[in-house]
């Protein structure tokens, strides 16, 4: 028999719970990804830092449940949860989609539970004020969501636009992010007080000159931009150096 998951199982995955962490990581995946998207980062990071592998709606353990299509909705259901398990210090890092959820939900996290990362990372994402450079996608039949994806990521695998079945399965999931980017409404608000650092890839097509650097207008803190070789998924071939930069912002976030 199957037990069911508590609330906050079912939205955090803890790889490695930590006798006596300094701090916890949450971490939030890609469009379409899941917490598969940070495998080997419990190895990587030290003892001092639990990792919290943000579990979304219609995925994984989830996939019985509807995807979120509204970057509100879903926040204010994750800071719902994590707020009460969060005793102790946080910092936050999200991927594409993930750094927006990120972003919005360390926001939601402080304007509703009083609660402050100590730090935010926001990787392969243009600042949340900025104005979408591309075409509006999400509602465009299947064959036309996947090659327009394709196009601008390379990485929706043969299997997904071949088979119904991985269709069938992965397509909501996917159309439902994709929605959630872009009808994201930025609603203004005083900057963060922790340290904010913006990654890129250096051949990544999703953003242009200065969409990085408009990440410092969001915190009242340091800023700091670093760009790896790579291009969107620049977290998969540069994983161990990725990782290695993070845990050097959350050392320096510890110290007294």
């Amino acid at each position: 028999m199957t037990t069911a998951l508590s609330d906050f199982d079912r939205w955090v995955l803890r790889p490695a719970p930590r006798t006596a962490p300094l701090l916890r990581l949450i971490c939030v995946p890609y469009a379409g990804g899941g917490t598969a998207a940070f495998q080997g980062w419990s190895d990587l990071l030290p003892d001092t830092v639990e990792p919290w592998f943000l579990r979304l709606p219609g995925r994984e353990a989830r996939f019985r449940e509807e995807p979120r299509t509204d970057v509100p909705v879903l926040v204010k259901e994750a800071a719902a949860v994590l707020g009460p398990a969060l005793g102790g210090p946080y910092a936050l890092f999200g991927h594409s989609l993930g750094a927006l959820i990120a972003f919005e939900l360390a926001r939601e996290l402080r304007r509703s539970h009083g609660k402050e990362p100590v730090h935010l990372t926001v990787s392969a994402r243009s600042a949340p004020h900025l104005a979408l450079r591309h075409a509006v996608v999400h509602q465009l039949p299947d064959d036309l969501l996947l090659e327009a994806l394709d196009r601008r990521f390379n990485a929706i695998p043969p299997a997904i636009r071949d088979d119904p079945q991985m269709r069938a399965l992965y397509l909501p999931v996917l159309r439902a992010d994709v929605t959630l980017l872009e009808t994201y409404v930025h609603t203004p608000a005083a900057p963060l007080p922790c340290p904010v650092t913006a990654y890129g890839g250096e051949d990544d097509p999703e953003f242009g000159p200065g969409e990085l650097e408009g990440w410092e207008q969001h915190t009242a803190s340091a800023y700091r931009l670093r760009v790896f070789p790579g291009g969107h998924f620049f977290l998969n071939s540069c994983r161990a150096e990725l990782v290695t930069d993070i845990t050097g912002d959350l050392h320096a976030a510890t110290i007294p």
